[in-house]
């Protein structure tokens, strides 16, 4: 990828900054510095306004509009996220599994990370599998405390498992990792294995982006 972007692991990781009211600027410079940024990556007028407000994180609570999203979400490598399709998923596609606004018009940061794990699984599930993974992992969406695991969680555990897909190339590797990562949990033995499933199969829908941003580049590429 060109110019500045956040790895899903970079992601995940300010997610949780912003959930803990902590600012994630060094995560944001560490970003720009890995891109090849100039200077202080938010005097770049080309980076989205919303980085500003994620600054003030530990100044309050913060809640994400759609538009503050989506504008989030087009920053992460491989994603490509568009408002309109995203009000479909809240308004209807998921709307059972991300419940409404929780601060008041604006979305808390663990519906936002839901938003971007939809937006990766769209990749290579329909749907109505969306929908039964959301329904199994994260049951009542005004209650986290019934989730098998906690969507920022399940976000950043499965994008370590894209860098080992997109890095060793080996599913095998990839299972002990999510073997690991589901051991260290309260999980029951099936609610694991199952777990332990959904997670593997979201990293490689991740992969499955990766491969669909290449072949456009190399589309684009031959139609210059």
């Amino acid at each position: 990828m060109k110019g500045y972007y956040l790895t899903r692991m970079e992601m995940g990781k300010i997610l949780q900054c912003i959930k803990n009211q902590e600012s994630p600027y060094d995560i944001l410079m560490k970003a720009w510095e890995r891109t090849g940024g100039e200077g202080r990556f938010e005097e770049n007028n080309n980076l989205p306004t919303v980085f500003q407000k994620l600054l003030k994180a530990e100044e309050r609570a913060i809640g994400l509009s759609i538009n503050e999203i989506v504008s989030l979400g087009n920053q992460i490598e491989y994603a490509s996220f568009r408002s309109t399709a995203v009000q479909n998923w809240v308004k209807r596609d998921i709307k059972d599994w991300i419940g409404p606004p929780q601060h008041g018009k604006k979305y808390s940061i663990e519906q936002a990370a839901i938003l971007f794990i939809v937006e990766d699984l769209k990749n290579t599930h329909d749907f109505e599998s969306i929908r039964l993974l959301l329904r199994f992992a994260f049951n009542n969406p005004a209650d986290r405390n019934d989730d098998l695991i906690n969507p920022l969680v399940f976000y950043h555990a499965y994008a370590c498992l894209f860098e080992e897909v997109h890095s060793e190339n080996n599913l095998s590797v990839v299972k002990e990792k999510a073997q690991e990562l589901c051991s260290k949990s309260r999980l029951t033995f099936v609610e694991s294995e199952a777990m332990e499933s959904l997670l593997i199969s979201s990293s490689l829908s991740v992969e499955a982006a990766y491969f669909q941003t290449l072949s456009k580049q190399y589309l684009e590429k031959a139609l210059r």
